[in-house]
């Protein structure tokens, strides 16, 4: 779900200085931001199925976007240049961090480090001896200045006859912990969640939750403040829409309960 900044944006960022800094030094965020590309398995064979994990490590006291909505900023975006007999599913993002600045901007925002899996299949026909998949990254990273940047890694999969030399890696173990911990879609059905429109408006409840925080992608209907509308302590959140036909509620969901964090990819529509 890439996001594409607009003329209007890229006009407010050259009021804040970003413009001038990114047509200066086009490469410049490189020094803050830079990416660690591993996988689960080190040799693998034809038809089976991996994971591309992708490290974004940010310096500290510095941020990226995710590649949702965002007041300010566009979401790191990757590329991947692989053989033919590799198939990439879609991408499974870590859940950002509301980044709240002075005069009501309001950001979706990556800090530390956080990884992007990237699911993929070897084609039961493929024929190469070592798979070469090269990662380039776009980004822009800010701390007070906002910084454009560009990242690249590279990794190599062995491709072995049989799955008797399948060979998993050092990083298999945690790759899969981040695997099992990703957003799982939303069931509406569930007893534990309702989902109710209003007017105009979601409502969003979770028996158990003690905040709900709501961060759209580029599919959801326009909110008219998600400052007030996006985030809201207890068990029920209320999201109102700056339009009236056609609403669709899409994007991720942090669930705080008194036992932890849950995370929920979400995508409905208004029913009709």
């Amino acid at each position: 779900m890439p996001f594409t900044p607009s003329k209007s944006l890229f006009a407010a960022l050259i009021g804040i200085g970003i413009a001038p800094a990114a047509q200066a030094q086009p490469n410049m965020g490189a020094e803050h931001l830079s990416i660690d590309v591993k996988a689960d398995y080190s040799s693998m064979y034809a038809g089976q199925a991996g994971l591309l994990a992708i490290d974004i490590i940010v310096e500290d006291g510095w941020h990226t976007y995710w590649p949702g909505i965002s007041d300010t900023g566009y979401g790191i975006s990757f590329e991947i240049g692989a053989p033919d007999s590799v198939e990439f599913k879609d991408p499974i993002w870590p859940t950002p961090k509301r980044y709240l600045q002075r005069g009501g901007i309001l950001d979706h925002t990556y800090e530390g480090t956080v990884t992007v899996l990237y699911p993929f299949v070897i084609d039961p026909e493929a024929s190469e001896t070592t798979l070469v998949l090269n990662i380039d990254a776009n980004f822009l990273v800010c701390d007070e200045l906002c910084l454009p940047g560009k990242a690249q890694d590279t990794i190599s999969i062995d491709l072995v006859n049989s799955d008797s030399g399948v060979t998993k890696t050092s990083e298999h173990d945690t790759i899969q912990r981040v695997h099992e911990s990703r957003a799982q879609p939303l069931n509406a059905k569930d007893p534990a969640v309702r989902l109710q429109w209003i007017n105009g408006a979601a409502a969003i409840m979770f028996r158990d939750a003690t905040r709900i925080e709501f961060y759209p992608d580029t599919e959801c209907t326009p909110i008219k403040d998600l400052i007030d509308d996006g985030a809201a302590d207890g068990n029920r959140l209320e999201v109102y829409f700056s339009e009236t036909e056609d609403l669709q509620l899409s994007g991720r969901l942090r669930v705080t309960t008194p036992t932890g964090e849950l995370f929920y990819d979400i995508s409905e529509h208004a029913p009709e």
